[in-house]
């Protein structure tokens, strides 16, 4: 089988070439032989179609720009992988296992994505070349971890990482959800109530208060002017929430503008800290399960920056790896970038200098789970009485709004 290969020569100089290797590790193990950095590694056959794609105008992938449909669920995915990796532990074919397994899953959208897998794997494919034809399934991560596992011969112990790792990242995905959810409730029964005030009690006490010989107070005057305007426009609310939620997906998916968005996303009050920890996290867990797989440090750079979900973070891993290309240390690109805690470049320096970069990873992403956790919690005890607050702000406008007029009635009445 050959492989072409790109590594980086201690001079500095790119070195390119084709290599016979029954598999991609023996590849590695031969560039780190020659005293080189292994940068990519791909079959012979795979290249011709990347130098094809990256020559190839990119047109607009229209179909993704209003993909609005929903992703199958880190839990279903994560308890596919789990029951693969049990079934071929146990002996059973890896076709066999995917056809059983298509016939369990609860989910119609993994179902039908399963049945396509077992065509492909029971027809002579590998497992890790029928996931690469579903990107927006399974990442580039799940694909690098399930055809190291094929080639080391080690593919139920990959797919037990792979679910470890997708168990985690759907248990950090539910703290964040529900550190939002009190809110969340809160502003809708808020909302209801308010469109119940605007739409039902507001009209009467306007109708009653229209026969009274009383100057109604500013506060009075502009509720009923809002009640007004909101019965005649009540579809321009919705239709608001409507118009932002759609300018925002779609805005996100402009490539020249995510770097921005998502640069500003970190600076938000209290949740940007949220986004950072949950993104960190999920990135250096990922090159940890990477690293130990055997994927070469700079592949798995790479990924970690793209699973981030953030542009700034991903262009700092992007430039990790090329410090890392030109035989820089990682720790010193963090220091400059003036986004990591001191703690965690000292933690990447041990590791760098001692050979155990995956351990160092695995510790980092615990830390920032382990911060996160206690961030939401104190989010969670916090929100509640703001929360309280904002509703009675509410009650109480209304109540003046309306009772004020009355007061102001009896007053010249007396």
């Amino acid at each position: 089988m050959q492989f072409k290969y790109q590594a980086k020569a201690s001079n500095g100089k790119t070195m390119k070439g084709v290599k016979d290797a029954d598999n991609e590790a023996e590849v590695i193990s031969w560039i780190r032989d020659n005293g080189w950095i292994p940068i990519n590694i791909s079959r012979s056959h795979e290249v011709a179609i990347q130098i094809g794609e990256s020559v190839a105008p990119k047109n607009t992938d229209w179909s993704d720009f209003f993909d609005l449909s929903r992703k199958i669920k880190l839990k279903d995915k994560s308890i596919f992988f789990r029951q693969l990796s049990t079934m071929i532990s146990a002996g059973i074919p890896i076709a066999s296992a995917i056809e059983i397994l298509s016939e369990q899953t609860s989910s119609k959208r993994l179902k039908k994505i399963i049945k396509n897998l077992y065509t492909r794997v029971s027809s002579g494919g590998t497992l890790g070349r029928a996931l690469e034809e579903y990107p927006k399934t399974f990442d580039s991560l799940t694909v690098s971890l399930v055809r190291s596992g094929e080639e080391s011969g080690t593919l139920d112990d990959s797919l037990s990482k792979l679910a470890d790792f997708l168990e985690e990242q759907d248990a950090l995905r539910k703290k964040i959800v529900s550190a939002l959810t009190y809110p969340g409730v809160v502003m809708s029964i808020a909302l209801i109530v308010l469109g119940i005030m605007v739409a039902v009690v507001i009209p009467q006490f306007q109708r009653a208060f229209s026969n009274l010989n009383v100057k109604m107070p500013m506060i009075t005057q502009k509720t009923f002017e809002f009640g007004t305007w909101a019965r005649k426009n009540w579809y321009t609310i919705p239709l608001a929430f409507f118009i932002i939620f759609l300018l925002a997906h779609f805005l996100r998916k402009v490539k020249s503008l995510k770097i921005y968005i998502d640069s500003a996303m970190l600076k938000l009050p209290i949740f940007g800290d949220i986004v950072f920890k949950a993104a960190l996290s999920r990135s250096f867990r990922t090159m940890s399960s990477l690293l130990r797989s055997g994927v070469p440090v700079l592949t798995a750079l790479e990924m970690a920056g793209n699973v981030s979900a953030n542009e700034k973070l991903r262009l700092s891993f992007v430039q990790m790896r090329d410090a890392a290309a030109m035989g820089g240390a990682m720790n010193t690109v963090m220091r400059e970038k003036k986004l990591f805690p001191p703690m965690i470049i000292h933690m990447i320096a041990v590791g760098e200098e001692t050979g155990r970069t995956d351990d160092m990873m695995e510790k980092v992403a615990d830390w920032y789970e382990s911060e996160l956790s206690e961030k939401i919690k104190r989010l969670s005890s916090v929100l509640e009485p703001v929360m309280i607050v904002f509703v009675g702000v509410i009650v109480a406008f209304m109540v003046l709004a309306i009772f004020l007029p009355i007061v102001t009635s009896i007053q010249a009445l007396i």
